[in-house]
């Protein structure tokens, strides 16, 4: 089955996709030299508790002693733009209302864990991103999801709400865990990936964006979509089940199991530590009717580090990416990341062309949407 045959389960296309991540300033960078195999990590400017420079994938277009909100801030207007020029050199009419951007968070930005409502933190770097978006954005509505890793997914069920608003929708997410509170955070719980401590998270930082359109020249499509929520996350006292990774994951490959079709392309958001590792063995055990055999299984932040709420479009940019140039595994690929609170999301991309064939994507019924 071509992707461009299956067209009921077409709900929102994906175009002009751009990243800035550790191993480059561009999309195109970043993944030509990840499947080099090419590293990110080095010594950064923070030093920990024993007096020991702290490892980690800072981006090589800020400066390295820049204040982590200006990092933040930095990371996401480069993105910006080039989607924006991404979108210009296309020629397509500026429309009559400005863009919604559907931004991804830090969960530290959330005025309560679990909460969509921003802190003053929050509410200041949004007005300040606000004020500084390209001018083919400018005025853009902020939708901000502080949701960490997860916050991806629960963005794109947002954008599917808005398929049929007629509004540009532009989809992503900054983060950067070089910021000393969080790096602290993770060194008291013993979570920081040190030569003594390889049970842990490289911090890392990135932002990563692209446009949800209905237009017919779009790069992939979102053909399903899961949310969910681990009972026992990194930390708990209970066992590692994967429940929450298992409900998104069901959701969002419903149409691969209606037709009888393995994925060979999967990208997961897996770090260095035990608990992740077990979360992939889980998924890999529950999933095999979907998994096929010679599957390209994609664990980017081993090499990017954990670039938090942009992990998501991260990855759908990388697919997008692969797929432009033809060096993708599969036509569908799987993605899935989850935030350290249990928040879970996945997504089923396509590639392909539905209007090449006649096709237009059905816009998702509106629905209510929770963490």
């Amino acid at each position: 089955m071509s992707a461009s045959q299956k067209t009921s389960g077409w709900r929102a296309g994906l175009a002009h996709a751009e990243a800035v991540s550790c191993l480059g300033e561009t999309l195109s960078e970043t993944a030509l030299l990840l499947r080099a195999g090419v590293s990110g990590v080095g010594l950064t400017d923070f030093v920990d508790g024993q007096g020991r420079r702290v490892m980690g994938c800072a981006s090589p277009a800020l400066p390295p002693d820049l204040p982590a909100r200006e990092r933040l801030l930095a990371l996401a207007v480069h993105a910006l733009i080039g989607v924006s020029r991404r979108r210009a050199a296309q020629a397509h009419p500026r429309p009559d209302r400005p863009p919604i951007l559907l931004l991804g968070l830090p969960a530290r930005f959330a005025l309560e864990p679990q909460s969509y409502e921003l802190n003053v933190a929050g509410r200041d770097f949004v007005q300040r991103l606000s004020a500084a978006l390209p001018p083919p954005f400018a005025g853009a509505d902020i939708e901000a999801f502080p949701f960490g890793r997860a916050a991806g997914a629960i963005a794109m069920a947002r954008a599917l709400q808005l398929a049929e608003s007629r509004r540009e929708v532009i989809w992503g997410g900054v983060d950067s865990l070089l910021h000393w509170p969080t790096l602290e955070a993770l060194q008291q719980r013993e979570r920081l990936l040190t030569m003594e401590n390889v049970d842990g998270v490289r911090p890392g930082e990135a932002a990563a964006f692209a446009m949800v359109t209905h237009e017919g020249r779009e790069d992939g499509w979102v053909a399903g979509l899961g949310l969910g929520r681990e009972a026992h996350p990194v930390g708990s006292d209970g066992p590692c089940r994967s429940d929450g990774f298992a409900q998104a994951l069901e959701a969002a490959v419903a149409p691969l199991r209606a037709t009888g079709r393995r994925c060979a392309l999967w990208a997961l958001d897996a770090s260095h530590e035990r608990h992740a590792t077990r979360e992939v063995q889980n998924v890999i055990a529950r999933f095999g009717d979907v998994l096929d055999p010679g599957t390209d299984l994609r664990l980017p932040l081993k090499e990017l580090g954990d670039v938090g709420a942009a992990a998501l479009p991260l990855m759908a940019a990388l697919v997008l990416q692969d797929w432009a140039h033809g060096v993708a595994r599969d036509e569908f690929a799987v993605l899935a990341a989850g935030a350290d609170d249990g928040a879970r999301g996945a997504l089923l991309l396509a590639a392909g062309d539905p209007a090449a064939a006649g096709a237009r994507p059905r816009a998702a019924e509106p629905r209510e949407v929770t963490a």
